[in-house]
Formats: C-alpha cells, sequence, structure tokens
C-alpha cells in the first residue's frame, strides 16, 4: 500500500513541475510589436508600424489584415524569408503591346529584384518579350510558338514554360529596376498578333505550379541588403555571425550585403532570437 502511495506521488509531483515549465514560443518581432498581419508572419528588421521596423524601408502597413510595404506605393506583402533574406510582394504583369514598359524603381531602397530566386516569364501565343537594364541594354528575353491542340484555346499553362504558348528563363543580374517590351507575332505568320504578358516570377511559386495565366498581379521576389551602417551605425543585432554576400548589378559593380547567420529558429536579427521571456 505504502509503495502505491509513493508511486501515485511522484505521478503527482512530475505533472506539478510539467505546468511551471514555460514552453519557449519564438517572436520574430520587436518587442512590444506585432510579427503577425493575417496570416504573414512580419519579422523583424521588418515591423508593423515606424516604431517597431528597422527604417522606413522596411515599415509595414497592416491594412484589413493584408500587409503592404509602405515605402513602395502599399506593394502587397506575401512572405518575408528571413534565411534567403527576401520579401515577396505582388507585382503587376507587363502586358503593353509594342510599348517598352518600366517596373517599379527600387534605386534609392535597399531592395534589388532577386536574381536567384525569380524566373523571367512570358505567356502569350507565337510572340516574345524582352527585359532591359535602366540603360536599355538586352538582358534577357524569350519567344513561344503556339500549341496545334485546340482543346486548351485561351488557357495557358504558366507552371510548365518550355516555349509552347509561354516560355520562361533565368534573369542575369540583381537589379535595381528594369523595363520589358513585348511582340506579337503578326497575323500573317500565323499569329494572333496579341502580345501576351510578360513579369518576373517567384521560384517557389513556379516550382509549386501556380497556374497565373489569368491573373494580373503575381508574386515577385525582392532580395533586402544590410549595409555596414546598418550593422554599426544603426545598431541592428546579431544573435548568430555576421557574413558578407556579394551581388551581382552588372559592368563590374557588386554590392555587399552584410547577413546575419545562426544556426538556431527564430529571428537573428533579434538578440535573444525571439526567445526572450
Amino acid at each position: 500500500m505504502k509503495l502505491f502511495q509513493s508511486y501515485h506521488f511522484i505521478l503527482l509531483v512530475i505533472l506539478l513541475s510539467l505546468t511551471t515549465i514555460s514552453v519557449a514560443v519564438p517572436k520574430y518581432a520587436k518587442a512590444g510589436c506585432e510579427d503577425m498581419c493575417g496570416n504573414v508572419v512580419i519579422p523583424f528588421p521588418f515591423g508593423i508600424g515606424a516604431s517597431c521596423s528597422h527604417n522606413r524601408w522596411y515599415n509595414v502597413d497592416c491594412n484589413s489584415l493584408t500587409p503592404y510595404l509602405s515605402s513602395f506605393n502599399q506593394l502587397e506583402v506575401l512572405c518575408v524569408d528571413l534565411e534567403n533574406r527576401t520579401v515577396t510582394v505582388k507585382i503587376q504583369k507587363f502586358s503593353n503591346c509594342s510599348q517598352t514598359t518600366k517596373s517599379v524603381d527600387l534605386g534609392s531602397s535597399p531592395f534589388l529584384y532577386s536574381k536567384l530566386h525569380n524566373t523571367f516569364i512570358y505567356e502569350g501565343y507565337r510572340g516574345g518579350a524582352v527585359m532591359m537594364d535602366k540603360h536599355g541594354s538586352v538582358l534577357t528575353g524569350c519567344s513561344t510558338t503556339c500549341s496545334n491542340d485546340t482543346t486548351t484555346t485561351g488557357i495557358i499553362d504558366t507552371s510548365n514554360c518550355i516555349g509552347i504558348n509561354c516560355c520562361q528563363t533565368k534573369i542575369p543580374l540583381h537589379l535595381e529596376s528594369y523595363s520589358m517590351n513585348l511582340t506579337g507575332m503578326e497575323r500573317q505568320m500565323g499569329g494572333d498578333g496579341a502580345c501576351g504578358s510578360v513579369y518576373l516570377l517567384d521560384k517557389d511559386s513556379y516550382n509549386e505550379g501556380s497556374n497565373l495565366s489569368h491573373q494580373s498581379y503575381v508574386p515577385t521576389s525582392l532580395q533586402w541588403i544590410l549595409s555596414v551602417s546598418d550593422r554599426y551605425q544603426d545598431q541592428l543585432s546579431c544573435s548568430g555571425v555576421w557574413e558578407p554576400y556579394e551581388m551581382d548589378l552588372g559592368n563590374g559593380t557588386l554590392m555587399i550585403s552584410w547577413d546575419c547567420y545562426t544556426s538556431f529558429k527564430g529571428n537573428p536579427y533579434l538578440i535573444d532570437g525571439g526567445y526572450g521571456t
């Protein structure tokens, strides 16, 4: 009987001990700041409100549970990736025929259109598009042929761009801005004269097989950059190790970003990684 009572006493002590142990849950925002807008995590150096972000470029407005980058005419934020240092936003497709259409200019900001995380996509029947840098030099482009399958008229599979009604290629540089020029195949050459549309697509969205042919906005990845002044003058924290990362801007120009690497989960740009009490 005494053995039975001792056994239950030990179990009771263990249960009481477990209830007093707090589980560390990572928080990705600065102390006193919200780290969620709708279902999107907003980690520091981004922040919901000016006092919660690293600087004005990283400021996020949360309107009707939808996050927007306030410095870029309210670009909608879809995802912030701390490991790859990217923010994925919604960008409008380019579809103006026989005109050069310019992108959102990121020139004065700490963001670049990511070479590593975007794919150039053109969708259209017997046409093509080219991308140019801010000086007008051609960077890349592709063109399409038309499928003979009449059952797929009006449907373009943007998750499988191999040159039939849709094509894709890599972009060679990280870019502050770019322009697009679209051409449609003339009717006498077997085309319909239409120009289709062209855009930069976040690679994760492309790899997931998302069909975006009937959408006017698409996910595009921006690389964010932390300079030496971000590290020292602005006293941005790193709970891991600072390492330099080179980005090719073309014409022999390289940009260095300082990135915080760590082995644990959480936010490395917070002193305690977001695991503070």
